[in-house]
């Protein structure tokens, strides 16, 4: 049976919810609207002295939304929108200094406010650009992704790839605000679904567990899900972000369990260039997280099978490719983002792993346990 969480920060209006988001002293808004209309767009009115804005737009969408916002927002503002392909092998260095040329082109100011509409690829790089700018212009997320509405507008974190490992690169920095609607959610396609209910399942297992067995009767393989679900699920994700955030802005200690099979995840997705997405590679890391904790004597092999249930039910795969090599995944994993929490040790992943379900696996303060290459092979290999 589904649990409503009883969300204290959210206050319902007659067209959209209204939270409020706190991860230690930094604060925003989120507007999540049921239907897209234009009264959305009038909360950029509340951006103390913004003289302009800029839109960055993934290409995908730039002639579904894109156009329509500019227009909306030029009947008021100077407003500027580009648009590039939101790709993982885009996420980098050169296409990130081409972005803010390209802002500085079109007379960009210390007033000017960047606007990321897109998925979480698009908000990453655009939260990057604001913060880089004149040392930090504002900016706001409107995301138009399940991933991005429920996972990743839902941090400080702004980051890009280096040619070493994913998310080397980044700093923390505030939106202003978050605006989306569940319109956006209604036409995504079916991977899209998925990936962003791999995150659901992470927190249902890491934070929430509470919430399986409603999670359990809400997914289905054919990603076929009402408004009232996906509020649901971006109720629950807020719910379980906020709760180690709230003392931990920056996730570096409690809040480093929103990493659970990122280490192993985002090996995945890098080596394949996206191919695999941000929330399959993590469903497949939280799997190989889940057989690693049951070997060294923490996860039950129902726990383990628990992961799979649940994973399977939302439409993900359960399988690495047989072209990806687990060479490859353990060469991307040395140069893993959490390197440096603990000390360095030749042959040692450091991983964010479960003592059992609900409850990280703590190694004295830290929530990262030392994970031989061997065990971490092993674990790959069985996925196969």
């Amino acid at each position: 049976m589904r649990k409503e969480f009883n969300i204290l920060f959210a206050e319902q209006k007659n067209n959209h919810r209204l939270y409020e988001i706190e991860f230690g002293s930094q604060i925003y808004k989120y507007y999540l609207y049921t239907f897209i209309d234009e009264e959305y767009i009038t909360h950029i009115s509340e951006i103390e002295d913004a003289e302009s804005f800029f839109i960055i737009c993934d290409k995908n969408i730039e002639q579904i939304y894109g156009q329509k916002l500019l227009r909306t927002i030029g009947r008021y503002y100077k407003c500027n929108l580009i648009s590039f392909e939101c790709e993982e092998r885009n996420k980098n260095l050169k296409i990130l200094e081409e972005l803010i040329e390209r802002v500085l082109e079109k007379k960009a100011t210390r007033r000017t406010c960047i606007i990321a509409l897109g998925g979480g690829i698009c908000g990453n790089m655009a939260g990057m650009v604001a913060a880089l700018l004149f040392r930090g212009i504002k900016f706001i997320h409107i995301p138009t992704s399940l991933m991005a509405v429920l996972d990743s507008v839902l941090s400080l974190k702004q980051a890009i790839n280096s040619g070493r490992g994913k998310n080397l690169i980044g700093t923390f920095y505030r939106p202003e605000m978050v605006i989306s609607s569940m319109d956006f959610l209604i036409t995504l396609p079916e991977r899209e679904i998925v990936s962003g209910l791999c995150e659901v399942v992470k927190n249902s297992l890491t934070i929430l567990p509470d919430s399986i067995d409603g999670i359990f009767d809400t997914l289905n393989k054919n990603s076929d899900y009402s408004k009232e679900d996906y509020l649901y699920f971006v109720d629950l994700s807020i719910k379980a972000k906020t709760h180690v955030m709230r003392d931990d802005p920056y996730e570096k200690h409690d809040a480093l369990i929103l990493e659970y099979g990122h280490t192993i995840g985002h090996a995945i997705e890098l080596s394949t260039n996206g191919a695999i997405t941000h929330g399959e590679a993590v469903g497949l890391g939280m799997l190989c997280a889940a057989e690693i904790s049951r070997e060294l004597g923490y996860l039950s092999k129902d726990d383990v099978e628990l992961h799979k249930v649940l994973l399977e039910k939302a439409g993900a795969p359960v399988k690495i490719p047989g072209y990806l090599k687990p060479e490859a995944i353990l060469s991307i994993m040395k140069f893993d983002n959490k390197r440096g929490y603990l000390s360095s040790q030749k042959g040692i992943f450091h991983m964010v792993l479960l003592e059992k379900i609900g409850k990280p696996l703590f190694n004295g303060e830290k929530i990262l346990t030392p994970v031989p290459e061997d065990l971490a092979r092993h674990a790959i290999s069985k996925l196969y």
